[in-house]
């Protein structure tokens, strides 16, 4: 099963300001059509059927189209009205928000949307040069000079937002790219560092000791070999959440390096992080039998050290390494723990 594409940003825009947009219009067409402008009111008709008809669009994903279903319409509604009203009716503010909203459409190409951008402002300075002056307003159509500049200010508000929540979003992948495996979704070897770091910190200034588990799967090379990278992986995945799932809220686990993971276990010293890791091999043991079609339960090799027992945290983890590498001399699927070191 493919995943979906993710939803283009401009779409979310345009579910969210097409409601602003006809109401906007369906204000406009008694106020227009009671000021003797029938021209503008019954544009405004046919300005509601364009909006409702890119809130479909973009329902069926055609959201690029949508958009310029959208910028058209706003660009001709402006040109028509401030050509009949004059500068000071205040239509040509419609045009501003039309920038950053072509902008945030993220199918699009970069030279499509500067060139749309700079269109729109051409037609702001040309509206400008062209309006007819000396145009005196209603009273009720001057009322609609302020709501042209609130209006406006409401979708710029709105985009607003959305760049924000693009940012975060951004922002926030960005920071789980550098956290992570790509592969298993864990922390990567660089995060799972300064996990360490901060735990032996936190031990110089507390005396609270903290355990780390090495495990490995048995026999990783010879899936590899006999099955293809896909299933090799496909396997690192199943390990991986299965770790994730059973650990407690407080504890941390890594991809270390291939098929091997670190657990680091904070406050716990040797016997809880033995259980842990008897836990953790009778789960895989369980679990993972006879995974993707092997043939074979598949079992994983988990060598233990905890930290207060070792003089530094690279002599901690040789410990647990060396831990695995005795368990998986004496037969794999087991847990071994490290002696304490000398100081």
């Amino acid at each position: 099963m493919t995943e979906s594409a993710p939803e283009p940003r401009v779409a979310v825009i345009i579910r969210s300001c097409a409601w602003l947009g006809v109401l906007a219009h369906a204000g406009f067409m008694p106020l227009f059509w009671l000021s003797g402008y029938p021209v503008l009111a019954l544009f405004n008709v046919l300005s509601v059927a364009i909006w409702v008809g890119a809130w479909l669009l973009n329902r069926r994903q055609h959201s690029t189209l949508a958009m310029w279903l959208v910028t058209a319409e706003v660009m001709a509604h402006a040109a028509l009205a401030v050509t009949l009203l004059g500068w000071n009716s205040g239509f040509q503010f419609y045009l501003i928000p039309l920038v950053p909203f072509v902008m945030f459409n993220d199918r699009a190409g970069k030279k499509t949307v500067i060139g749309a951008s700079i269109v729109v402002l051409a037609a702001f300075l040309l509206l400008h040069a062209l309006a007819p002056s000396g145009t005196t307003l209603g009273a009720g159509l001057a009322l609609f000079r302020y709501v042209n500049l609130v209006v406006p200010l409401c979708m710029l508000g709105l985009l607003s937002y959305y760049f924000r929540l693009a940012s975060e979003s951004v922002e926030q992948k960005m920071t789980e790219m550098a956290q992570t495996d790509p592969l298993t979704g864990l922390f990567n070897r660089r995060q799972m560092s300064l996990r360490l770091q901060e735990e032996v910190a936190r031990y110089k200034r507390t005396g609270t000791d903290f355990s780390v588990i090495i495990a490995d799967i048995d026999h990783f090379k010879s899936i590899n070999d006999s099955y293809g990278h896909d299933v090799g992986d496909r396997v690192l995945g199943r390990v991986a959440l299965l770790f994730a799932e059973a650990l407690r809220g407080g504890d941390a686990v890594a991809r270390w390096g291939g098929e091997e993971f670190l657990v680091l276990l904070p406050g716990a010293h040797i016997s809880a992080a033995q259980d842990v890791a008897q836990r953790l091999r009778l789960a895989a043991e369980a679990r993972l039998g006879d995974v993707e079609g092997l043939g074979a339960p598949l079992t994983v090799t988990f060598g233990v050290a905890t930290f207060a027992a070792t003089p530094s945290l690279e002599r901690c983890l040789k410990a647990a390494d060396e831990a695995l590498y005795r368990g998986k001399a004496e037969g794999r699927n087991r847990v071994v723990s490290a002696p304490p070191q000398p100081g």
